[in-house]
């Protein structure tokens, strides 16, 4: 399994690349999109879904840049009244494979009204999510 955590310079932002089995999928892209295609590259992934936990007014999503670059998918939270026009929406309970990986939707509005956190599970540790990936709603620390 490959887990990465990549930090923005200059901003307090991270988005992350997981993937195994061939497949990748990238949670919260910032714009700058090759170093997630070099990377899935180098590990023998390809981007296959692009996750986003919620709206960020303080940074610009790299998601549809990386869609265009990688054909993968890009999911994103329900938001009726400002619909995401480059993502499919993901609701509580929908589950993608990446792998022998598989990532959980969680409805967690609050930070925003369309937030989603998405656990990570590992099918070689069945018993448990191995992670979770909450945008900005939970910070270490806090």
């Amino acid at each position: 399994m490959l887990l990465e955590k990549i930090k923005t310079p200059g901003l307090s932002h991270l988005s992350y690349l997981v993937g195994s089995g061939g497949q990748a999928a990238v949670i919260d892209p910032r714009r700058d999109c090759a170093i997630y295609v070099e990377k899935a590259r180098a590990a023998g992934l390809e981007i296959t879904h692009i996750f986003e936990t919620h709206r960020n007014e303080d940074l610009v999503s790299g998601a549809s840049i990386l869609a265009a670059m990688t054909g993968a998918t890009v999911l994103h939270g329900p938001n009726p009244e400002q619909p995401v026009v480059y993502a499919e929406t993901a609701r509580n309970g929908d589950c993608f494979p990446i792998g022998q990986l598989e990532i959980h939707v969680l409805e967690t509005p609050g930070h925003t009204d369309d937030h989603l956190a998405y656990a990570l599970f590992d099918t070689a540790y069945p018993d448990k999510a191995v992670g979770v990936f909450t945008g900005d709603a939970l910070f270490v620390g806090d």
